[in-house]
């Protein structure tokens, strides 16, 4: 080793194997270890050098590495990329770039010096597209048929493979439209014979068994088509670029993507390229009803964010639909002409994770003009997908009072926005994740990827049928039985949609399937890293169709469909830009709120309580600490909860019925109040309406199959009560405002100063546990204020997502209000007011900060902070209007 600012490394190797090394490669990967985040290094080959130059963002500290002799491999890149190094690949010597571009590179540096950095620029290139020679297409299938084998004796493996195929010609023959199948099923015969004579090459008979069995496949008569949609497009890069949400913003994009039509459904079909004109990044397509044009969601290398494109199906007529800096994501064609899509525009951030841009459903003009936010929630909303009764299906996160984790479900919702509903497992933990919902032609059953929380990119396929149920495992079923549900672990119960299912190579994820039938879809499978597009159904039969340079995936047949039913559009829209009028309210209405919730006693029940949810536009771009660690900036001790206000109650009528009106375009959740406004029963969910909207609900625990009870309701014929906000307005909880002044006039006497019942418990307003000061942290944790520990669950543990039973929790059971009802304790009567604030702060689930205290924080400011796409801030976030 050397001393000072330059050191020699000498590496001795010793063979101890018994064999001759022939070929010995040496791989190394170096790190500054200095006062720096690893993540904010940055590295590139420098042919000057014959070495690689690593610079550390923060400290400006700069390190060349050179060999004694030049390298002939070389690789530079970032922590992340980590794994791409351990395959020892990289650029020959004579392809290293020149040291040209110390402006880029300082780009570069400033983007990875970002906290919780995005992808780093990269330089903007496309793989070529071409069509495969013959040879080489045969090659590629050829590969992929020997990687199904497993492995297994070629006679073995060849037999089951004649037996899969007569199975599949069995089933394939019994379609309405038969096809003529004897060619096949002879050859097969003939070579069944070679293999019982022993008279054959084995892994020559075992590829013509398989060429016999695609001939079979795609006689299938569902295949009506020859031409496939698709995108080949790079993984994402950057800081936690798998995550579930994170990985669909525009900052995490890298470029490569291509918009692809294949023809010819085989690895050597003719490839034709829609787009890009210049190198991006894409998400999922969609193609017209008519199957002559396309809606791209694309982010141009150059840019900050992806936009809605449309083109036509030939690749002539391109053009953009939506701009601006917000991601604007998988556009869906709509049966009026409109276009629904994900998008970034609400502005608002993941509650636990502070540095990813959130996106919620959007509406708006075949031309991109008048975007309204159709959803009400704060997390994302992914995918929206038409079903085939004119619904539009989607995912929704979502954890109101519940445990963050698991809650990704099916929702569906109506094509102008009402009506917002759940599809599929609200209250379930397995699957973790179900995006990417297709709907099963002629089927109420809808296929779908089971995805991970932290990995969009692991997944295996299942069907749900909300027919036989809402809520795992009812209507459940997995077709890739070889991959399991990933990161939730596993189920005690993984029912298995064909029993006749059969692996076919280690497959290790599955993404974006297309049903073509109850038993026959297209698929994205992994393996070696990469996904490629397969023909497959749900016995584990499978057929490659194309592999590309990165991972193909959202492949749709290009073929005219059915258009679903166009719905009427009962919104009273409010217009836009200066156009735009305060939204109308919505109307709620519930003959009987007891119905479903049988522990409840009739007549109980006095009030109902709106409460509303915030969007989360106020962010730091960093975690708070520990405690609570999720969120910046925090509002809870017990969960990554949002900002909430109380907007009013309603009485309840002696029959159980309300009749109301609400706030259009917000995020609400209910609660069951008795005479003294203490929560009996409360939603751990939200709902909202459009403007103008009447929806109907049945009780508290709404089943989809029930119908209210047919019986007159005088309300409905009167007009809907108008909310009746609390004393002090609709400000915001906060535990400041709400809970201490309340403490500090009925508490000092004994819990503060020199009062003889602090040593039991302090009252005093001082420092506590990281921004949560005392006793706030004390009421809270220690249980006495009676907070719902919605994350005090394991992960995998049902019973957090479930609807509690009523009376069991919050201000009913409170040791805190009892006290504080308690006259003989006090001394006194608490004023109401003070009893009523005592007793919102609790039912909110014991919220620390409000609206005022977020915006009493600097908004956020740190190297870089200028290369997002959209500008964090706290003390001057905006308010987003909705719809």
């Amino acid at each position: 080793m050397g001393k000072g600012t330059d050191a020699r490394i000498e590496f001795s190797l010793t063979n101890s194997s018994q064999v001759t090394l022939r070929d010995v490669r040496l791989s190394v990967y170096s790190n500054l270890e200095s006062a720096h985040d690893s993540d904010n290094d940055y590295s590139v080959l420098d042919p000057a050098l014959k070495g690689v130059l690593v610079v550390d963002g923060p400290t400006g500290a700069c390190v060349s590495m050179t060999a004694v002799e030049r390298p002939s491999f070389g690789y530079s890149g970032v922590w992340a990329s980590e794994s791409r190094l351990r395959k020892g690949s990289g650029l020959p010597f004579e392809e290293w770039p020149s040291f040209s571009e110390p402006e880029r590179l300082k780009q570069k540096l400033t983007r990875a010096s970002i906290p919780h950095p995005p992808a780093l620029h990269v330089e903007p290139t496309e793989p070529e597209t071409r069509t495969l020679t013959k040879e080489e297409a045969t090659l590629v299938l050829e590969e992929d048929w020997l990687f199904q084998s497993e492995g297994k004796n070629w006679d073995d493996r060849t037999q089951q493979e004649i037996g899969w195929a007569r199975d599949l010609a069995s089933r394939i023959g019994k379609m309405s439209q038969l096809p003529d199948l004897s060619d096949e099923l002879d050859r097969l015969e003939r070579l069944q014979s070679q293999l019982t004579l022993g008279q054959h090459d084995s892994k020559d008979l075992y590829l013509a068994v398989r060429r016999v069995k695609r001939e079979i496949a795609f006689k299938n008569p569902l295949i009506d088509f020859d031409e496939i949609l698709f995108i080949d497009n790079p993984y994402p890069e950057g800081a936690e670029w798998p995550h579930e949400a994170r990985h669909r913003n525009g900052m995490m994009a890298v470029p490569g993507g291509r918009l692809l039509v294949l023809k010819g459904l085989h690895p050597g079909g003719t490839i034709r390229k829609l787009m890009p004109e210049k190198p991006g990044s894409f998400w999922r397509p969609d193609l017209s009803f008519d199957a002559t044009r396309v809606l791209a969601s694309f982010k141009p290398h150059d840019e900050k964010s992806f936009h809605l494109y449309e083109i036509n199906i030939d690749g002539t007529g391109l053009k953009q639909l939506t701009f601006g800096d917000y991601d604007d994501l998988d556009p869906i064609y709509l049966p009026d002409g409109h276009i629904m899509f994900s998008t970034s525009r609400c502005n608002t951030y993941i509650r636990c994770m502070p540095y990813t841009y959130a996106y919620v459903l959007a509406r708006c003009d075949p031309d991109g003009d008048n975007i309204y936010l159709v959803s009400h929630g704060n997390e994302p909303d992914w995918l929206p997908t038409l079903l085939n009764d004119g619904r539009v299906i989607y995912t929704r996160w979502e954890y109101t009072d519940k445990a963050l984790w698991r809650i990704q479900s099916l929702w569906t919702v109506n094509q102008d926005g009402t009506n917002t509903s759940v599809f599929w497992g609200n209250q379930s933990v397995w699957p973790d994740m179900l995006v990417e919902p297709r709907p099963i032609p002629n089927s109420n059953r809808v296929m779908f990827t089971g995805a991970a929380h932290h990995n969009w990119f692991d997944g295996s396929i299942g069907i749900v049928d909300p027919n036989k149920g809402f809520n795992f495992p009812e209507g459940l079923t997995k077709i890739t039985a070889d991959v399991p549900w990933p990161e939730c672990g596993e189920p005690p119960l993984d029912p298995i949609e064909s029993l006749s299912y059969h692996t076919a190579g280690a497959y290790d994820a599955y993404k974006s399937p297309f049903p073509l039938g109850e038993e026959d879809f297209l698929v994205s499978a992994r393996r070696d890293g990469k996904y490629r597009l397969y023909l497959m159904d749900v016995h584990g039969n499978r057929e490659l169709i194309y592999q590309g340079a990165h991972h193909i995936w959202h492949a749709m047949p290009v073929r005219p469909r059915q258009k679903p039913l166009t719905q009427s559009d009962q919104v009273a829209w409010p217009g836009t830009g200066a156009d735009r009028q305060d939204p109308q309210p919505g109307i709620f209405f519930s003959p009987n709120i007891y119905e479903g919730v049988p522990d409840l006693p009739q007549g109980m029940v006095k009030h109902l309580r709106v409460i509303q949810m915030d969007s989360k536009t106020a962010t730091t771009w960093t975690r708070d600490i520990s405690p609570n660690w999720y969120s910046g900036p925090v509002v809870s001790i017990l969960q990554a909860d949002g900002v909430k206000r109380i907007l009013g109650t309603v009485p309840v009528q002696p029959d159980g019925s309300v009749y109301f009106q609400v706030p259009a375009g917000k995020a609400l959740h209910f609660q069951l109040l008795d005479e003294q406004y203490r929560a009996l029963q409360t939603m751990r969910s939200f709902s909202g309406l459009m403007p103008g909207e009447r929806r109907s609900c049945v009780g508290c625990h709404e089943s989809h199959s029930r119908a209210p009870i047919n019986r007159p309701y005088t309300m409905t014929q009167q007009t809907p009560a108008e909310l009746t906000p609390p004393p002090w307005g609709t400000e915001t909880i906060s535990y400041t405002k709400f809970v201490q002044p309340v403490l500090d006039r009925y508490c000092a006497e004994c819990h503060q100063g020199e009062g003889e019942a602090k040593e039991k418990i302090d009252l005093t307003f001082r420092p506590g546990t990281g921004v949560f000061n005392e006793p706030y942290a004390s009421l809270v944790m220690g249980g006495i204020a009676g907070a719902m520990l919605v994350e005090d669950f394991d992960q995998r543990d049902p019973e957090s997502y479930k609807t509690f039973r009523p009376l069991q929790h919050l201000s009913y059971t409170s040791q805190l209000i009892d006290v504080a009802m308690d006259e003989e304790h006090l001394g006194r009567k608490m004023d109401p007011v003070d009893l009523r604030r005592l007793i919102a702060w609790v039912d909110a689930n014991c919220v620390y900060r409000g609206e005022e205290d977020l915006r009493s924080i600097p908004d956020p400011d740190f190297a870089g902070i200028e290369e997002l796409p959209i500008r964090p801030l706290c003390m001057n976030a905006p308010i987003i209007e909705r719809p």
